[in-house]
């Protein structure tokens, strides 16, 4: 029996079965990468990427039937359940701080001439 196999019938019967599925991923996730980012905002995006897939399948599952299946579903669930997981793990461990940011001086002319015509913004001209 397949690990996919598996997770979709632990995940039919009790809650117990269920947070059994999502601890394997979660073996499985920290054996294949061991690190997790220190820095919050990089954490919460493999959170974010997990639940955009879990996103996508279940929009297709209710708009494009036939382009996913339950089990994606269930998987992707798992996946996500997992992930989130590691991110409260982490959350004594997180360094919390702006990252670095720079201008975008090519919006600047373009900018500086609709102030100078007082329109009021060049997406509503």
């Amino acid at each position: 029996m397949s690990n996919d196999q598996i997770q979709m019938e632990a995940t039919t019967r009790r809650p117990a079965e269920m947070i059994g599925a999502v601890w394997q991923e979660l073996e499985t996730a920290c054996a294949k990468f061991p690190t997790w980012p220190t820095a919050p905002l990089h954490a919460l995006a493999v959170l974010g990427e997990e639940f955009g897939e879990l996103t996508k399948d279940v929009l297709q599952m209710a708009y494009e039937p036939g382009k996913t299946s339950a089990e994606n579903v269930r998987k992707e669930a798992i996946q996500t359940a997992a992930m989130a997981l590691r991110f409260v793990a982490s959350l004594d461990a997180y360094i919390y701080k702006a990252g670095e940011q720079h201008r975008q001086e090519q919006w600047q002319a373009h900018r500086d001439a609709y102030s100078a015509s007082g329109s009021l913004h060049p997406c509503y001209d």
